[in-house]
């Protein structure tokens, strides 16, 4: 039987979230939060004490293993060592549809590709995003969608997924899929080569717009150019507004 619990989130509306819907469960476990050495304590107020956990400490590692039943990823941005998720249960929660989107920035790459985009609860094994699938569910995306409303669409997703199959997740009493392909792998790098703007590339303006929406992220400073003149690096985000 699960008693202790370890939830290692990047994501501060996630981690409340998840502690919402962990006390309107009827599971006596005691869960304990953590965040990144890369994340700010300050930012994750009112869930009581926060660890912060380096998964590259083998003997952070090594204590984990020895008190937790099951170690939760939500959105967390470290990667869980093979020797964590061999060890204890580990269960993911992505915002990804598994296996078509796993690794980096689903959503940006669902918008370049035209792919489906969704949400995702499995468990970890030694690959990213590769372990049996507790629960997934596509999201719809539009025309006018940006990497920021689409992602926001599928975290709403992913909370309402954890919200139905808390109880089966804490408690290991679920039904596995095995991922029907290896599906498509985006890395970190992968996203970054989309960044720099090639001012001679010629395409429709539907990719254009595609590209330009995907990297369009509320206030982050993804797409960008050189100019020619100054050498100055210019950024570029799109405002899309429907007509109601």
């Amino acid at each position: 039987m699960v008693k202790k619990v370890l939830v290692v989130s990047d994501n501060q509306h996630i981690l409340k979230s998840f502690d919402s819907i962990a006390k309107k469960s009827a599971d006596k476990i005691d869960i304990q939060y953590a965040i990144s050495p890369s994340s700010n304590l300050e930012d994750f107020t009112g869930l009581g004490e926060i660890t912060v956990i380096n998964l590259k400490s083998e003997q952070r590692v090594s204590e984990i293993i020895a008190i937790y039943d099951l170690v939760i990823s939500a959105h967390c941005k470290q990667l869980f060592p093979a020797v964590l998720v061999n060890s204890v249960r580990c269960i993911n929660i992505h915002p990804g549809y598994n296996p078509i989107n796993r690794g980096w920035y689903p959503q940006v790459f669902a918008i370049i590709h035209k792919i489906p985009v969704g949400a995702t609860i499995h468990e970890m094994d030694e690959e990213l995003d590769n372990g049996a699938i507790i629960a997934r569910e596509i999201v719809p995306q539009y025309s006018w969608d940006t990497s920021l409303t689409l992602y926001n669409r599928v975290v709403k997703k992913e909370l309402e997924l954890l919200e139905k199959h808390f109880t089966e997740i804490i408690n290991g009493n679920y039904n596995k899929i095995r991922p029907e392909e290896k599906g498509n792998l985006y890395l970190k790098k992968d996203f970054n080569n989309f960044l720099l703007l090639d001012l001679e590339q010629k395409g429709t303006m539907e990719e254009i717009l595609d590209k330009l929406r995907a990297l369009t992220h509320g206030t982050y400073k993804n797409a960008y150019y050189i100019d020619k003149q100054t050498g100055k690096k210019v950024f570029v985000s799109l405002q899309l507004i429907v007509d109601e």
